[in-house]
């Protein structure tokens, strides 16, 4: 195949925005009863945090996808290491995880950005591991083009993109997160997605 020309292979931007896209707002209602019927992870949590490491084990599966996806977004395609150190880190700080305020779902997104934040800071000091073949390159190029419309957005739009959409956290758990109603959320959301499509057009 010849360099110059594009490889006819799915876009990275359209399989990692597949599920981001505008879908029935959830149903309104009281944040903190929605949020307490979604959260049966949080009795898997309780036992983790007494020491059971098959919880810990249960709760790990029920994560991992969309850690990857977070991972995979921020950092790139060999994550499995990434991710690891973020279970790791979770792990060694679950005690300090209160199951009455905010979801685990969301405590577990703050641990991730702040190990993915260390990682990107590391990865900018080493510099480019080695040369990309066209495949790859062309791969990398449309997520750092994502990546890059997300980052565009303001804070709390792209916390909303995150939460909702990588780690599939439902609109109550995202509005008990943000301090704010499930109808907020919703609105917040719709606002999100718009942004992120006008960034898009900009960085893809």
């Amino acid at each position: 195949m010849p360099e110059s020309r594009r490889p006819r292979t799915p876009s990275v931007v359209h399989r990692s925005t597949a599920h981001i896209s505008p879908s029935s707002p959830d149903p309104p209602g009281d944040a903190l009863d929605n949020l307490r019927s979604l959260r049966p992870v949080d009795r898997l949590v309780q036992r983790a945090k007494d020491g059971d490491k098959d919880a810990y084990g249960q709760v790990f599966r029920l994560h991992r996808d969309a850690i990857c996806r977070l991972a995979r977004l921020h950092i790139g395609s060999e994550v499995d290491d990434i991710v690891a150190e973020v279970f790791t880190t979770a792990w060694v700080q679950l005690p300090r995880y209160r199951p009455n305020g905010t979801s685990f779902a969301a405590w577990l997104y703050g641990i991730a950005r702040r190990v993915f934040a260390d990682e990107q800071q590391r990865q900018a000091t080493v510099g480019p591991l080695a040369e990309l073949d066209t495949l790859e390159r062309w791969a990398e190029d449309e997520r750092r083009s994502l990546a890059a419309a997300i980052a565009a957005l303001p804070k709390e739009q792209r916390h909303m993109i995150e939460m909702k959409f990588l780690m599939d956290m439902r609109i109550p758990e995202v509005a008990i997160a943000m301090d704010t109603t499930p109808d907020d959320a919703n609105r917040k959301q719709w606002r999100a997605l718009t942004a992120l499509q006008g960034e898009l057009v900009e960085h893809v």
